[in-house]
């Protein structure tokens, strides 16, 4: 099988699996049928626990499958796109990446299709509370701002706007970006690229899904990871494990 390069941007016809139905997974579905693929939709989770979400999904437009048998879906995949709740580590990912298939966050994909400059926003608390903020003050300024990622709506709801208005021909409905991201959303970016970015504070959490403290600041530290000299990196220097970054980022 062929595998689709991610950085063409080009999904027409591309065999695409979303890894959770999520709010971010249902949101990725829509954005990759507005880009032509043929998406399929897996869960762990069985119909009737996922009764509420699949109202949402149109069955014409997209295939479902739940259960024991989602994992078939990977088989055949081209792309997986994950919800931020699917470790990235699990064994069937695994067997995804070593045929040579990508495996990316659905901020990954969203941001595939956005121009505006993204200020992105993460740390072990406040980062609701910080892009809420910025959205503000944007807004005040007179700014078209979409505000959301981890909070509230999924980035690539606002990439979904941007590829209908390209379709037709009119400007992108937002100049700037204020996106909350999560630890769970770096872990598997490829070229995620926030004009600014910000760490906020580190401290010890999601112990299930990390063997340590410093496994977690890693997976922080890559909002930094795709950004240039002529970006922002802001860090917060009263922070120890934050401040240890500011020799890293450029």
């Amino acid at each position: 099988m062929e595998i689709m390069e991610v950085e063409d941007v080009d999904l027409s016809g591309a065999q695409v699996t979303v890894l959770g139905l999520a709010r971010s997974g249902i949101a990725a579905s829509h954005l990759l049928n507005e880009a032509g693929a043929r998406v399929t939709l897996a869960d762990r989770k069985g119909e009737a626990e996922l009764a509420a979400v699949l109202k949402s999904v149109d069955r014409e437009k997209v295939q479902v499958s739940l259960g024991a048998a989602y994992e078939r879906s990977l088989d055949r995949a081209e792309l997986v796109v994950i919800s931020p709740g699917v470790p990235y580590r699990m064994e069937a990912l695994e067997r995804v990446r070593q045929r040579g298939v990508k495996v990316i966050s659905e901020l990954e994909l969203a941001s595939r299709f956005l121009s505006a400059p993204i200020l992105a926003v993460t740390g072990t608390n406040g980062k609701s509370t910080t892009v809420t903020l910025i959205g503000k003050m944007l807004a005040e300024q007179g700014k078209r701002a979409f505000v959301g990622g981890n909070l509230g709506t999924a980035l690539s709801e606002a990439a979904w706007s941007a590829l209908q208005a390209k379709k037709q021909g009119k400007p992108e409905p937002y100049e700037y970006l204020a996106v909350e991201v999560s630890s769970f959303q770096l872990e598997t970016i490829d070229r995620f690229h926030p004009w600014a970015a910000a760490i906020l504070n580190v401290t010890v959490d999601h112990q299930d899904r990390y063997d340590s403290i410093d496994d977690y600041l890693a997976a922080k530290r890559r909002i930094f990871e795709n950004q240039t000299n002529g970006d922002y990196a802001l860090l917060n220097l009263d922070d120890s494990r934050v401040a240890s970054l500011a020799n890293s980022v450029r």
